[in-house]
């Protein structure tokens, strides 16, 4: 099903192949994220993507949508901390044609002063959305706690200070030491044969002097006592994150984590979802997730309340993880985690785009292709103790953060920061 072949200009070609159907997706990764940018030039990864869509030296922007979506397509892209991915799905007639306009955009970008000038104002508005949003701002704050003053807690898009000052001859520089064969990768899913697309990207990406792999600044996450980060502001609803330090992409224990996030809170049969919504009506939406970076990660719990009920919801989530510590989850409940996360696996495999995205963003930065039987025999092998042990490894008062946005006056404030610890640490 998959094949990767290195080209000599260092660009890595993977392919998918799903010869059943009627649609390919196919994607241009480049090495370069928000974990690479200085506090000065935070947000140039973000604006650079944008501005790739604005133009190429023979196509103007109108044609390089056109030129896929006109047929059917889809065409879009997407930054995050580690990789800036851009990506397009059509029927599998076209796909030479995609794939032209993807490698042009990466290679050819014309970043026309004008243009540049009209989307550093549509990028800050964009900012100001998101600040505005305080169930998404409230997720740029824990970042902030996780890793301060660091380039992974800060914002992807940057910020509005930082966005201001960019210049185009900067991105242009950006774009030159990063946009390079051998800090890319270039993958297609659908009823594709691997040679053929190696020949097309071997006419697509230039012959370039080989330099050495982009490196970004490695995390800090050592923690030893809570943070708290309260925002007052007039909201209807308080918003709040419960933020830990958690596990690397490779990390050994990582299955044993996804089990536990499955039965705490990644659906409506979870633990906070049946306590914080079903039998206390406290939040219509709670859940819980999990991020992966390549020597990091974090495990996340979210929730929207009512004022006067904020410090009960943070006190009941915290007794809930402080259960996870004390008792083995009950074989039943781990047997319906198992089956609901190689089930959602198999469905994400199901599609050419969803598929494309899940294997090759977990390759991008190693040379192994994942490996479905690997990944289900990692599952089946978790055992209540295992959870139970990832618990208590990750699950301590000195690993706890927490973001808020809402009108908590500093009485509440204080209180709520006296409550946060769990039980036992």
């Amino acid at each position: 099903m998959y094949a990767q072949s290195v080209l000599p200009n260092g660009l890595k070609v993977i392919t998918i192949r799903m010869p059943d159907r009627a649609s390919v997706s196919c994607a241009v990764w480049v090495r370069a994220g928000a974990r690479f940018e200085s506090q000065k030039i935070s947000g140039i990864f973000h604006f650079l993507e944008h501005m790739l869509f604005k133009g190429t030296k023979k196509r103007n922007a109108r044609q390089i949508k056109e030129e896929v979506e006109g047929v059917g397509g889809i065409l879009n892209a997407f930054t995050s901390e580690e990789c800036t991915c851009y990506f397009a799905k059509i029927l599998k007639a076209y796909l030479p044609n995609a794939l032209d306009v993807l490698a042009d955009m990466v290679n050819h970008a014309a970043l026309p002063m004008e243009e540049f000038k009209k989307e550093k104002t549509v990028i800050l508005e964009e900012i100001k959305m998101y600040r505005d949003l305080p169930n998404h701002h409230v997720h740029d704050l824990m970042g902030e706690l996780l890793w301060p003053d660091q380039p992974l807690g800060r914002p992807i898009a940057g910020t509005i200070e930082s966005v201001s000052k960019l210049s185009r001859k900067e991105m242009m520089r950006y774009k030159q030491k990063y946009y390079h064969p051998q800090d890319m990768v270039v993958s297609v899913a659908g009823p594709v044969h691997h040679n053929s697309i190696v020949d097309q990207c071997r006419h697509l990406f230039p012959v370039v002097d080989k330099r050495p792999k982009s490196l970004f600044e490695k995390s800090n996450s050592r923690q030893r006592s809570p943070r708290t980060l309260f925002v007052e502001k007039p909201t209807e609803q308080t918003h709040f994150v419960i933020g830990m330090h958690g596990l690397s992409r490779l990390h050994p224990d990582r299955y044993k984590l996804g089990l536990l996030n499955v039965i705490l809170g990644a659906n409506m049969s979870s633990r906070l979802f049946e306590e914080i919504r079903e039998k206390r009506g406290l939040a219509y939406d709670v859940k819980s997730n999990v991020n992966f970076f390549e020597d990091t990660g974090s495990f996340i719990i979210s929730a929207g309340v009512e004022v006067k009920r904020v410090r009960t919801a943070i006190r009941l989530i915290l007794k809930e993880l402080a259960k996870f510590r004390k008792h083995f989850v009950r074989p039943g409940e781990l047997r319906r985690a198992k089956d609901y996360f190689m089930s959602q696996l198999a469905m994400t495999m199901e599609d050419t785009l969803d598929h494309l995205l899940w294997t090759c963003e977990r390759s991008v930065y190693r040379e192994e292709l994942p490996d479905r039987d690997k990944i289900r025999e990692s599952v089946e092998a978790v055992t209540v103790s295992d959870i139970q042990s990832v618990a208590k490894n990750l699950f301590k008062t000195a690993n706890l953060n927490l973001s808020l946005i809402g009108p908590i006056p500093s009485k509440i404030q204080n209180r709520i920061k006296g409550d946060f610890e769990i039980e036992g640490t």
